[in-house]
């Protein structure tokens, strides 16, 4: 699926391959010269795409953790796996 058309019923999941460092809660993603570090909220939606959950059941799982609209969850959670789907760490 091409990332201009994912939506809230696209199911995201990462790239076999990619390098994954898990460090204190955080995930450190890529090679040491390219790597990218997910924190926070961002490190809580890597670990929630399980290739199972739609992008709409994640952003749910994201305002609910966060006490946070759905709706701009969603638009959140979009955008944040957009970036991920041009650094080839997620796919739809």
């Amino acid at each position: 699926m091409d990332d201009a058309v994912a939506g809230a019923d696209a199911v995201p999941r990462r790239v076999l391959g990619t390098r994954i460092r898990r460090v204190k809660g955080d995930f450190l993603i890529g090679d040491e010269d390219k790597a990218l570090l997910l924190e926070d909220i961002a490190a809580f939606i890597f670990v929630s795409l399980d290739g199972r959950r739609s992008t709409a059941a994640v952003a749910r799982l994201v305002a609910d953790e966060y006490g946070v609209d759905e709706e701009q969850a969603l638009e959140d959670v979009l955008e944040f796996l957009g970036d991920l789907v041009e650094k080839k760490i997620v796919e739809w």
